[in-house]
């Protein structure tokens, strides 16, 4: 895979990242911060005002009670509020109007209490069937708690009967694009942001369907006007950052997670992202920095994931700070690494050895990876050339043996074969390396190995005047 591909290919997993934030800002939501909202205030009050051509109507003691618990309500005392409540339940009959069931309902939900909201509503709506208010409430509650799809229907009735504020239109979006219905969550959220645009929660909804509609430059204009009011808004940022990542503008898309970085809300996800990008770019002191600090910040992560982002710098030839970041993996992680996790580590070490010539280190790492895994050819493969190009008695005589214990593992006995043959040819010790080639040539013919085997019979031939 290309590089540009392999960075867009893993960061397009901000998709996941942002939209878990974004989605903890407007689908998550808490029942209490849900109802102390503004908007939503402010329509609570409303409630409380009865339209006698399309409700249910009070009788004069019905009357009477709801002032009664008006003004108890008014105190904002919460027991003053359950004393409102007990007030207008202890009114309600066999033929009380639905408005009790719904008054009712509606303390319980400010209160927090879904469960026993809805059941009111409910007796409500057996009363009287096209009660707006309560169709609306239902959806809000059953919206707010996470059943989209019980939801829908109560919002869509709240709309057919007359509902045209902005938390309907915005819930019936949020409950479109939970359940894969992107184009009509479009047009939902955008009813509700032409009714009140400055409810931010209909407007990151509206960015998301636009998104998952794969419409990133309308979903970044989107997120823009949002950022001319809230500035300081890393969700916005990140999300944004996404959709330039997507339309292949990584340096804007950086740029954007810098501005998380900046206001302290980058989480490790973001900062191994930007490491990435850095890295792609060949910035390799920001790459590792970025890595760094995201080691640091959080202790519950998977080993997997450090381990891997290491592997990618040693791809990368970054070799001096994946040396110092594999450090940081061990001090971090110290027993809790699996003897596989071990091993790759070890692997690594001993690349970066080798090409860095530091031999004190790579031999003692080989020999530890043995140790780990008695049947690691790769790693006694290695090990058998290092002290093959000593270029000594001793070196030679442990590189017989690295390159014979590397040709009973059957995964590398073809490579050992030929290896250690081509030893044998360094030392013009031509009629042992015959009989290797010819046993890797019978286990897998290869062109190239049959000529440089008849080169080698030539040259012994000639060697003993045959």
């Amino acid at each position: 895979m290309k590089k540009a591909n392999l960075i867009k290919s893993t960061l397009s997993g901000l998709v996941c990242l942002a939209g878990a934030s974004m989605t903890s800002g407007q689908i998550v939501y808490d029942q209490s911060t849900f109802w102390a909202q503004e908007h939503i205030q402010k329509g609570l009050l409303r409630m409380w005002e009865v339209d006698p051509l399309t409700e249910p109507k009070l009788t004069e003691d019905e009357q009477l009670v709801v002032k009664q618990a008006i003004e108890l309500m008014e105190m904002n005392d919460d027991a003053k509020t359950d004393e409102a409540r007990i007030l207008i339940e202890k009114a309600i009959n066999d033929k009380s109007s639905a408005l009790l069931h719904f008054f009712v309902g509606n303390i319980y939900a400010q209160q927090g209490d879904s469960e026993n909201a809805l059941l009111w509503y409910d007796q409500a709506l057996k009363a009287f069937p096209n009660f707006l208010k309560v169709q609306r409430n239902v959806g809000i509650m059953r919206a707010t708690s996470g059943h989209f799809e019980k939801a829908l229907p109560s919002l869509i009735k709240a709309v057919e009967l007359g509902a045209t504020d902005n938390t309907t239109y915005g819930l019936i979006g949020l409950c479109y694009v939970s359940t894969g219905k992107y184009i009509s969550a479009e047009s939902a959220y955008r009813q509700a942001t032409v009714m009140d645009p400055s409810v931010k929660d209909w407007q990151l909804g509206l960015a998301r369907a636009l998104i998952l509609q794969g419409k990133h430059t309308e979903a970044i204009a989107v997120l823009e006007e949002l950022l001319t009011t809230d500035p300081n808004n890393d969700i916005i940022w990140a999300q944004q950052a996404n959709s330039y990542v997507v339309l292949e503008d990584i340096e804007t898309a950086v740029a954007n997670l810098e501005v998380v970085e900046r206001l302290g809300k980058a989480s490790p996800e973001i900062l191994e992202l930007m490491g990435q990008i850095y890295m792609d770019h060949g910035l390799q002191e920001l790459s590792v920095n970025a890595f760094k600090k995201a080691i640091a910040m959080d202790e519950d992560r998977d080993a997997k994931t450090y381990i891997d982002i290491a592997d990618l710098m040693v791809g990368y030839g970054a070799l001096e700070g994946a040396q110092s970041y594999i450090s940081d993996i061990r001090n971090r992680f110290k027993n809790e690494l699996t003897n596989e996790q071990e091993i790759r580590l070890l692997r690594m070490e001993s690349q970066i050895a080798l090409s860095t010539g530091d031999d004190n280190s790579f031999v003692p790492i080989l020999e530890r990876l043995i140790e780990n895994d008695p049947l690691d050819g790769k790693a006694l493969l290695m090990l058998a050339e290092y002290h093959s190009g000593q270029d000594t008695i001793e070196g030679y005589s442990r590189a017989d043996i690295y390159y014979e214990r590397a040709a009973k593992i059957t995964e590398y006995e073809v490579t050992a074969l030929i290896a250690h043959a081509g030893s044998f040819v360094v030392r013009e010790l031509y009629g042992k390396a015959i009989p290797l080639l010819e046993r890797a040539q019978t286990m897998q013919p290869q062109e190239h190995i049959g000529r440089y085997l008849d080169q080698v019979r030539k040259i012994n031939a000639a060697n003993l005047g045959l």
